[in-house]
């Protein structure tokens, strides 16, 4: 699961107090003091806003009160700001929504659909036949999302977004209007496709030039944002599915993408002019096939890891090598290459490698308790897909929380320590869920969910934004790739061991009985341990960044 946008820009000064001309003896004004450096393009200047620094003022009896309280030009004199500020934090505002919309719809659509497979099998024929429909998407999205950066830097992020919403608005109207299953995979790919691109490009937009202090924030909304999502998507289709049938899950996306397509042509800033930096930068063919036959055959490996096993069937050592040969490939032509795909050279970086692990072994964390506790709601305790939803829900709660406390907490303690702490509070919500029976309390499961909503959104989000904050602005399309990428193929692999586990488990106790749910916990119980030995990691790096930066200081 896990899993690319703009700052606010600069905002000239809101005093109301108009800049006295400097007197003739003082010599040229100096240039304001600016944030660091970012990629982020800063929005046009207010008509006179760069006539002088505010700190330059001439004495105070130079001015006359009396006009500086009245109506300046270009100045609102209701609200006492200026307009070209006031319509620069809209901007800002109205991109950041954009973004995290994006992404929503995206999120929101890898579990939407799992609810309908029932509904489209009975359209389409054997249930093993339509999987197709969510195996193709997940295909189709981890091929292109190596190519998202790139995109991103040609053709720039806003373009990108758009081209990418419409695409996956394109694909989804396939979806809803399929009449054949070939046809009905074929726009799932599509919409996969799509989903690659929009789901980094999404962060680009987010965060590329966001003041570093800023990053906790935006990161606490996304990584909510990622959070929710799926735990909304079974809710939402079981309620799409249950009053107009499979189609709808599919057509929900169509005004939700129209909505997109108008704020963002409207009202996000336009991209750079092409050809400055990234526009130059050539496409790396040979690395975007050796990434998507990586990516590909890494996913259908865990898949048929999830069938048989650790076994010498075809379908689990045919994608292993290809896998593995693609991987060796991209990897060294990655390393030597002038002009890569993908800047492989971020993990030299300490903080950024140690917080990639991270967000790999949090599939464990994020993923497993998303196929577990619904089943568990199904199969054991006999509840439907809506009632189980609502259910589910009660991990939103812990999200919300999370995403407040979440900036003030690692602005306090550091990313590393949050996140440790983040999995001692999943590991303690656990814990109940290692005694399932037939009547635990329902009170008791939804605080536990809610609790492990709580550790999972203090682990997921601050191991992304120490990523992000650990880069140049220059590497946030290529980080934004890369992380979104290891989330997704991290969760895959999460869920790939989580259905071995429970596997065994319900032919150990002969069906998927309460007592196989709880055995299935107390393996991953132990699983989440083991996620400390790289959360440790990243709480040892912070430290030393921070006293490195301390010394420098000094």
């Amino acid at each position: 699961m896990s899993l690319d946008q703009r700052t606010e820009p600069p905002v000239p000064s809101t005093d109301p107090t108009p800049v006295a001309e400097p007197a003739p003896a003082v010599g040229p004004t100096p240039p304001a003091d600016r944030s660091p450096a970012t990629d982020a393009r800063p929005a046009e200047p207010a008509p006179g806003a760069d006539a002088a620094p505010a700190t330059d003022r001439g004495p105070a009896t130079d001015r006359d009160p009396a006009k500086d309280r009245g109506p300046a030009a270009g100045r609102d004199p209701a609200a006492g700001r200026d307009p070209a500020a006031a319509a620069a934090t809209r901007t800002a505002i109205l991109t950041i929504a954009v973004a995290v919309g994006g992404a929503f719809i995206a999120q929101l659509d890898t579990t939407i659909v799992n609810v309908s497979l029932a509904d489209t099998s009975a359209r389409f024929g054997a249930i093993t036949q339509v999987q197709w429909v969510v195996t193709a998407y997940l295909l189709a999205l981890v091929a292109l999302m190596p190519a998202a950066g790139w995109l991103a830097s040609r053709f720039g992020t806003r373009r990108t977004f758009i081209a990418s919403v419409a695409v996956f608005a394109v694909g989804s109207a396939a979806c809803a209007f399929s009449t054949t299953l070939p046809e009905l995979v074929a726009a799932r790919a599509l919409s996969g496709a799509a989903a690659g691109v929009l789901v980094p490009v999404a962060t680009i937009l987010l965060t590329s030039g966001m003041p570093r202090e800023r990053l906790g924030q935006v990161q606490a909304l996304n990584g909510s944002v990622m959070l929710i999502s799926p735990l909304l998507g079974p809710t939402v289709g079981g309620l799409l599915v249950n009053a107009w049938g499979w189609w709808a899950v599919y057509a929900v996306n169509l005004p939700l993408c129209a909505v997109l397509l108008v704020v963002a042509l409207r009202r996000v800033r336009k991209d750079a002019p092409a050809g400055q930096d990234g526009g130059r930068r050539p496409l790396d063919v040979l690395g975007l096939l050796t990434a998507a036959a990586c990516t590909v055959g890494v996913v259908l490996a865990v898949h048929a890891f999830s069938e048989t096993g650790l076994s010498a069937h075809p379908a689990f050592l045919v994608p292993l090598v290809v896998a593995v040969g693609s991987g060796t490939v991209f990897v060294r032509h990655q390393l030597r290459t002038a002009a890569p795909l993908l800047d492989l050279r971020l993990f030299t970086h300490r903080v950024y490698r140690t917080a990639a692990i991270n967000i790999f072994c949090l599939g464990f964390v994020l993923f497993s308790p998303m196929m577990l506790i619904p089943l568990y709601f199904e199969s054991a305790r006999g509840e439907s897909a809506v009632t189980t939803g609502l259910l589910m829900s009660a991990g939103g709660t812990g999200v919300v929380v999370a995403g407040l406390a979440c900036r003030p907490i690692m602005k306090k303690i550091g990313g590393g320590t949050t996140v440790v702490i983040g999995i001692v509070l999943t590991m303690l919500a656990t814990v109940p869920l290692t005694a399932l029976s037939s009547s635990t309390s329902y009170a008791l499961l939804c605080a536990a969910i809610a609790v492990r909503g709580l550790g999972t959104g203090l682990t997921i989000v601050p191991a992304m934004t120490r990523a992000f904050e650990s880069v140049e602005p220059r590497s946030i399309p290529d980080a934004s790739a890369q992380l979104n990428l290891v989330q997704r193929i991290g969760g895959t692999f999460a869920l790939a061991v989580v259905t071995v586990v429970l596997d065994r488990a319900a032919q150990s106790h002969h069906g998927l009985v309460p007592a196989a749910f709880a055995d299935s916990f107390g393996l991953l119980l132990a699983v989440y341990a083991l996620t400390l030995v790289p959360a440790v990691a990243l709480l040892i790096a912070d430290r030393r960044e921070r006293t490195a930066r301390a010394a420098a200081a000094q």
